[in-house]
């Protein structure tokens, strides 16, 4: 079993972790926040995620760890002193959760608007969650949800 963890927790961590210029942080372990680091780290945005204990990334020691002690440890990128993550944006909310269609993701993956959400900008991904049904999610980079013939929830946009 998984703790839910809301995905602004994710990015405030991750975000606040890469600007101190920290050469790892640990998140809650979660299929969301597994999810959502190998997205990144598909993207070139982290240098590895490895699974932990609180104190270390010791992948040995996790199947043995009750599920509110495993962790996720994120590896971040750094070029010439500055973070590679260097802005993610929420942009479903829990007041207001953004979905669209396959059309509505390629009209933001192209640069313009859909659904009062701006484009996608130069150097930017788009993080998208998928409810398959069954109570199965699956989280995608924009290009890999259009790709698949999929739309869903637009959790957060990368930089």
């Amino acid at each position: 079993m998984h703790l839910k963890s809301p995905p602004a927790n994710l990015i405030t961590q991750l975000l606040t972790s890469s600007r101190a210029s920290l050469a790892r942080t640990s998140l809650p372990y979660t299929s969301l926040a597994l999810s959502l680091t190998s997205v990144l780290l598909r993207h070139g945005l982290v240098s590895s995620v490895t699974l932990g204990t609180p104190a270390a990334p010791e992948p040995q020691a996790f199947e043995g760890l009750p599920p509110a002690s495993r962790r996720l440890w994120v590896t971040l990128k750094h070029r010439e002193g500055q973070p590679v993550l260097r802005r993610m944006e929420l942009v479903s909310k829990g007041s207001k959760r953004v979905v669209v269609t396959r059309d509505e993701l390629g009209r933001l993956l192209t640069g313009r608007r859909a659904k009062n959400v701006a484009g996608v900008g130069m150097g930017e991904i788009l993080v998208i969650r998928d409810d398959q049904g069954k109570g199965e999610e699956q989280v995608l980079e924009g290009w890999e949800a259009w790709r698949r013939g999929k739309g869903g929830e637009v959790v957060c946009r990368v930089g």
